[in-house]
């Protein structure tokens, strides 16, 4: 059914986001927030946001194990909180579920739930339609989005292949996703430009993890399309597209899967990247 596809692929190309409404049934999605809430039960706080901190030497410690924490979790499920959620000895001053913002990077590779999902046949099938011959999968993320606004930004900021243009993230609905809790916006066509910064490792020895090689620039608020969209939605994001979410202003969560792609074949993928591969998980392949 090539044919019938091609306007919606020409859409994709031409904006750089392509909404597909109802991608995944209710089930899937219920299935992969009670997974969420399994793995929230069990969850352990982390040492580095356990200890209360006094002396300059201390915090640097701390924040290095913050850094190391984020680094190191490519290949492995970790928890990341929401600000002031934890007391310095690392207890929780809110439910236990309110206090993440989110949990990455490795859901695809080690939960059973969110492995399925990741490789269902429908993705697969959409990966052979948008052409791409030798998919591997970076990373995974459950996002909560409990209340933070999301800066405009480009996904290959983070994850910076040569050539450009082989990154592609799925974004999947949990729960609808409104402008009142949070949905996504995007500049259409703002993916044809490149990328304005790279997030690269910094040098060992430096006191933060990463930084940033370029600048942001202004982007104009006017230019931002929101893209609502109900629960098992499913939103194709090119690597350089500007997309942000705004603000959860409403009473309701708004729980989001997603993960990024990226065509290996004829690509290289940053070693200046936060994210790498590992022995123990190299970049698995999208299809099965």
């Amino acid at each position: 059914s090539g044919e019938e596809q091609s306007p919606r692929l020409f859409q994709f190309h031409k904006d750089g986001f392509l909404v597909l409404e109802q991608f995944f049934s209710a089930e899937e999605c219920d299935s992969m927030r009670s997974q969420i809430q399994r793995i929230v039960a069990e969850m352990e706080v982390p040492p580095h946001c356990r200890t209360a901190f006094s002396t300059k030497e201390e915090e640097q410690l701390q924040a290095q194990g913050s850094s190391d924490y984020f680094l190191t979790s490519g290949d492995k499920i970790r928890f990341f909180f929401e600000k002031g959620v934890l007391d310095e000895k690392g207890n929780f001053l809110v439910p236990k579920e309110k206090s993440v913002s989110k949990i990455g990077h490795a859901l695809h590779a080690y939960d059973p739930v969110f492995k399925q999902i990741t490789h269902s046949p429908k993705v697969q099938e959409l990966g052979r339609k948008l052409g791409l011959e030798r998919p591997v999968v970076v990373q995974s993320m459950y996002i909560f989005k409990s209340l933070l606004a999301v800066t405009p930004h480009q996904d290959a900021t983070f994850l910076h292949t040569e050539p450009l243009g082989r990154i592609l993230g799925f974004w999947i609905a949990l729960e609808d996703a409104t402008q009142e809790n949070g949905c996504l916006w995007f500049i259409p066509g703002s993916h044809t430009n490149g990328i304005a910064r790279r997030m690269v490792r910094a040098a060992s020895g430096a006191s933060t993890c990463v930084e940033f090689v370029g600048s942001e620039p202004a982007y104009d608020d006017k230019q931002f399309l929101p893209m609502p969209i109900s629960k098992g939605g499913l939103i194709l994001i090119h690597g350089e597209v500007v997309h942000k979410s705004e603000l959860n202003s409403s009473e309701s969560s708004r729980h989001a899967f997603t993960f990024h792609v990226m065509e290996a074949k004829g690509t290289t993928w940053s070693k200046e990247n936060w994210l790498q591969p590992t022995p123990e998980l190299p970049f698995p392949s999208l299809y099965t």
